[in-house]
C-alpha cells in the first residue's frame, strides 16, 4: 500500500531530504492519500513553529494541500511533459481563498521547494511555458520566493504587514539570503537595522554600508 503512496512520498521526501522523488507521471491521487498528506504537514507545521517569534497563526490545511499538489505537479509537468501547453493552468490552478498569514505560512511547507524547481526547469528550456505559470505563483506567495529574483514592484506586502510573526519570519529569510532590495525597502528596513544592530558591518557588509551613505 506504501509503495503506491506516489503523491505522499515524494513530499514527504522533498520535506526530509530536499529532493523530488518522482516513481512515475501520476497526477491524480486519493482522498485518503491528500488526507495523509495534509496529516504529515501539520506536524510539519507544528514542528517549524515552535521556533517562530511571537504568536504564530494557526495551520491551514486547504493551502498546504494545494501548494503540495502544486509542487508536486509541477515537478512532474518538469520531468514527464505530456500535457499540452494548453492544459498547464488548468492543472496548476490559483488558490481560491484569501491570502492570509496563516496561508502564506502554511503554503510555505511546500512552496519553498518551487525556487529551485524553476531553475531546473529554465535551465532545461527558459522559454518554457511553465516557467511563467510558477513565477507567477511565486509573486504571489513570495515568502517562498525571497530567494528567487522576483519584480519587485510587483509584489503586495500588505498581508506580510498584518502579522508579527510572519513579517519578522520574512525579514529572517531576506537577511539569511541577504536580498538587499527587498531589504531596502520602506516595510523592511527599519527593523532588519535593527536586527543587525552593531554586527551589521560584520553579518551583511553591503547592507549596512549603503545605509551608513544615506
Amino acid at each position: 500500500m506504501s509503495d503506491q503512496l506516489y503523491f505522499l512520498n515524494m513530499i514527504k521526501n522533498l520535506r526530509q531530504n530536499e529532493e523530488v522523488m518522482l516513481y512515475d507521471n501520476i497526477l491524480k491521487f486519493s482522498e485518503i492519500e491528500a488526507e495523509n498528506t495534509i496529516n504529515f504537514l501539520k506536524k510539519e507545521y507544528q514542528n517549524e513553529s515552535l521556533n517562530f517569534p511571537f504568536k504564530h497563526p494557526d495551520f491551514d490545511k486547504n493551502v498546504a494541500l494545494w501548494a503540495a499538489k502544486t509542487v508536486y505537479i509541477a515537478a512532474q509537468l518538469i520531468l514527464y511533459r505530456e500535457n499540452k501547453s494548453e492544459d498547464i493552468p488548468t492543472l496548476l490552478p490559483d488558490f481560491q481563498s484569501p491570502i492570509s498569514p496563516s496561508s502564506i505560512l502554511s503554503a510555505d511547507l511546500c512552496l519553498r521547494f518551487l525556487p529551485d524547481m524553476l531553475v531546473q526547469l529554465k535551465f532545461f528550456d527558459s522559454e518554457d511555458p511553465l516557467v511563467e505559470i510558477l513565477e507567477k505563483i511565486l509573486s504571489q506567495w513570495h515568502y517562498s520566493g525571497i530567494n528567487y529574483p522576483l519584480a519587485i514592484e510587483k509584489l503586495d506586502f500588505a498581508v506580510i504587514d498584518s502579522d508579527n510573526c510572519l513579517k519578522q519570519l520574512y525579514i529572517n529569510r531576506i537577511i539569511e539570503n541577504k536580498k538587499i532590495h527587498l531589504a531596502k525597502l520602506p516595510h523592511f528596513k527599519d527593523t532588519i537595522l535593527a536586527n543587525l544592530g552593531i554586527y551589521g558591518k560584520e553579518f551583511w557588509k553591503e547592507f549596512s554600508l549603503e545605509n551608513q551613505q544615506v
